[in-house]
């Protein structure tokens, strides 16, 4: 059976925001050279501001799941009981489904309950 715990889920979430974060930096910079390279004169091709204009909206779109993740969290977070712990339910359906398997492959011709 797969105990939920809110630890777990804490640390994913951790790493995530970690990902985006320095997604985020890298972009910043990326952005602040190529505005210095524009207001220096520079000649600025359109594949380029293409570039980074989906870059951006691929670092947007990042931020959207993260914040989709973050819900869910909170989510499974206000199920879990008070000790600190919750069943996840469905695993444990499967674990007992494979057991019940199992057990009809060793009982033979005999019927074991569903």
């Amino acid at each position: 059976m797969t105990l939920i715990t809110p630890g777990l889920e804490e640390a994913r979430t951790d790493e995530l925001l970690l990902d985006v974060h320095n997604s985020l930096r890298d972009l910043r910079r990326e952005f602040r050279a190529f505005k210095e390279r524009v207001e220096a004169g520079e000649d600025v091709k359109n594949a380029e501001v293409k570039s980074k204009a989906t870059d951006l909206n691929s670092v947007l779109v990042n931020c959207q799941k993260l914040e989709t993740t973050l819900a869910e969290v909170r989510q499974k977070r206000s199920r879990i009981a008070q000790g600190g712990y919750a069943l996840d339910l469905d695993a444990a359906r499967v674990e007992v489904r494979c057991a019940l398997g199992r057990l009809r492959t060793c009982a033979g011709s005999r019927d074991v309950s569903e």
